[in-house]
């Protein structure tokens, strides 16, 4: 996405776990963006945005508010860049932890779409009947998650 981003991405040698320093309101705080394989869907792995909090443990469901929302989402979109540019025949899932992350994702994905689908192919995922299906992502249409992989 052509937004600002943090540049101090560290990752584990497997490019599964990255962490990087959320500069804001609130301080400096440690975000963590993991990817855990699926086992519900093959070569297909989640991509899941925390906070470390104090006592070690992470956050994968607070809101920070640390007034840099739009730089952590263009960092998380080259954290994906870089674990497909890693693990080119993997996708990546992700939906929010609750329905108000799930729409600020989409909104992120539809603000940045010219830009990300010159590297990626992306899918809406909607519920039928309470089976999952993929779709050419639509801007217009509301999904319950999202399915990214290399062009």
């Amino acid at each position: 996405m052509n937004e600002d981003k943090y540049i101090q991405i560290e990752n584990t040698s497997d490019y599964k776990i990255f962490t990087f320093i959320s500069q804001g309101r609130h301080g400096e705080l440690l975000k963590i963006v993991r990817f855990d394989e699926l086992i519900t869907r093959e070569s297909t792995y989640n991509l899941a945005l925390g906070t470390m909090l104090p006592n070690g443990k992470v956050d994968f469901t607070s809101t920070t508010n640390n007034g840099d929302r739009n730089k952590i989402l263009a960092t998380v979109a080259a954290i994906v860049s870089i674990f497909i540019e890693n693990h080119p025949s993997k996708t990546v899932y992700l939906t929010g932890s609750d329905e108000r992350r799930t729409l600020l994702y989409q909104r992120a994905m539809a603000y940045g779409y010219p830009e990300l689908i010159q590297t990626f192919r992306i899918y809406g995922e909607t519920l039928i009947d309470e089976v999952s299906e993929f779709e050419h992502f639509d801007q217009a249409k509301k999904y319950s998650g999202f399915l990214i992989e290399k062009k």
